[in-house]
């Protein structure tokens, strides 16, 4: 028994003392490259596509607007998986030519308007915001091109 012990020890130690004095192959650039690359040619058109697209809005960002995503996908991070789930169907849900024209109307506002539309919306509910974004011509009429947002208005007092 007392052989038995110090025998097992040395069996499962061994395959940790194996694997402790083999140093990891360091990776280089080109093999990262290549892996990427590789998932790259494995993509369907439509990913690759949507990919392109993705890359050409990071690219038209300046630094600032590269920040506040960086800043907004740390708090996605932050959240919990079943919130995240229901933000990603709630996006998915607003048709993908809504999503566009909503998205290319808000990139056209001046960053003090988009503050002040964040700065009004936050308080609000979904049925709230809805309803704003309905008065506002925010959202396109069914059938008709955007006009685009109506100027920010404040609630008087």
């Amino acid at each position: 028994m007392k052989t038995l012990i110090p025998t097992l020890l040395l069996f499962y130690a061994l395959p940790l003392l194996s694997q402790s004095s083999q140093k990891p192959e360091p990776r280089s650039w080109g093999n990262q490259e290549t892996r990427m690359l590789h998932n790259l040619l494995k993509m369907p058109d439509q990913d690759l596509s949507a990919l392109r697209q993705t890359i050409e809005r990071i690219e038209s960002m300046d630094a600032e607007e590269k920040e506040r995503m960086r800043v907004r996908i740390g708090k996605l991070e932050q959240m919990t998986p079943e919130r995240v789930d229901a933000l990603r169907e709630r996006f998915k849900a607003i048709d993908p030519e809504t999503r566009a024209t909503m998205r290319d109307r808000w990139m056209e506002m001046a960053p003090e308007v988009q503050r002040e539309w964040r700065d009004r919306l936050r308080d609000m509910t979904p049925e709230e915001r809805a309803e704003v974004f309905e008065d506002e011509g925010f959202l396109p009429a069914s059938g008709k091109r955007p006009m685009g947002p109506k100027t920010f208005k404040t609630k008087s007092k």
